[in-house]
């Protein structure tokens, strides 16, 4: 049996070591009396500038390192080698993906507008012809309540806007659910959030220490040890919990992002061997293959049987 190492031990128990921290800060608080300090407001702003400063750094520390156990995790490790590989099986089909792409993304549009036009009984044909062009239905006005809510969901079909299915978003880093193909942050994104405040907090550095000098104190003030130690520690705590949460991020919402890319990837490439096979023009036939045969992310096309499923596919191509 593998023996764990300390980094681990306490990674697995950073939100108890986080709740032990802030009821020692709590506990601690007891032995001694908050009162003003005295200082000047030019003494406060210096102090309380260089706090922050320390806790954001701690912050960011912690947070790095939980991306890194993220990125570390067998789960992550895995996904990433079959978002790989799935990437190399669809390399001779590459040519096709645009347009399979385009034809998801409408498709998907297509089914959105009808789960809203649907919440008020409305058909999607009322609305849209074929090209999926809006055309304005035909509603009795005479029960106002009822016509203002079915304009409603009619004008905010009409208005749906996702962002579209694109081969680099499938091959490459980078969800919600009104935005099926909105794969989330990439782990760039998701870290460069505190590279903005970066600069600025870098020239307030600049300017405190510039403009603030020190001296030594005559004699130590326990009491002021106590309280820099007390937000040291809540610093700590609260880095701990960033720490997990990164680590939580990137583990399962940015691997969820990335299946659900894998998915998409075999959906296509199933498609693409039953053109390759057989000598279809466009066996994905726009949406129109998806929609009759049951893919399986995992084994292409299932159901009742491989072959029997493929001549649907064929037929209804």
């Amino acid at each position: 049996m593998k023996k764990k190492t300390f980094v681990e031990i306490f990674y697995k128990n950073a939100g108890y070591v986080a709740v032990v921290l802030i009821s020692l800060v709590y506990i601690t608080s007891s032995l001694i009396r908050i009162q003003q300090t005295g200082k000047t407001v030019g003494e406060i702003i210096a102090t309380g500038v260089l706090s922050m400063i320390v806790g954001i750094l701690i912050n960011g520390i912690f947070r790095s390192i939980g991306i890194q156990r993220g990125e570390s995790d067998e789960r992550t490790v895995a996904t990433e080698k079959l978002h790989s590989e799935t990437v190399d099986e669809i390399a001779p089909y590459i040519d096709q993906l645009d347009e399979y792409c385009e034809s998801e993304t409408k498709r998907e549009i297509k089914k959105i507008r009808c789960k809203i036009l649907a919440r008020e009984g409305l058909s999607y044909k009322e609305c849209f012809d074929d090209d999926g062009v809006s055309k304005e239905p035909t509603l009795d006005a005479s029960a106002k309540k009822i016509y203002r809510k079915k304009m409603k969901a009619y004008k905010k079909a009409v208005n749906l806007s996702i962002k579209p299915l694109t081969a680099s978003n499938l091959t490459a880093e980078g969800a919600n659910a009104d935005d099926p193909f909105n794969f989330g942050k990439t782990k760039k994104q998701y870290t460069s959030g505190q590279n903005a405040t970066d600069l600025v907090i870098r020239a307030i550095m600049a300017i405190v220490f510039g403009y603030f000098g020190v001296t030594l104190v005559s004699e130590v003030d326990v009491a002021s040890i106590i309280w820099n130690t007390l937000q040291i520690v809540m610093y700590v705590a609260g880095g701990v919990m960033q720490m997990y949460m990164s680590c939580m991020w990137l583990v399962n919402d940015y691997r969820h992002n990335k299946i659900r890319k894998i998915d998409i990837l075999q959906k296509f490439k199933a498609c693409a061997e039953v053109k390759a096979q057989d000598g279809r023009v466009d066996p994905c036939g726009a949406a129109t293959l998806l929609s009759h045969c049951d893919i399986s992310p995992q084994r292409g096309i299932t159901s009742p049987t491989e072959e029997g499923n493929r001549e649907e596919c064929i037929e209804n191509g």
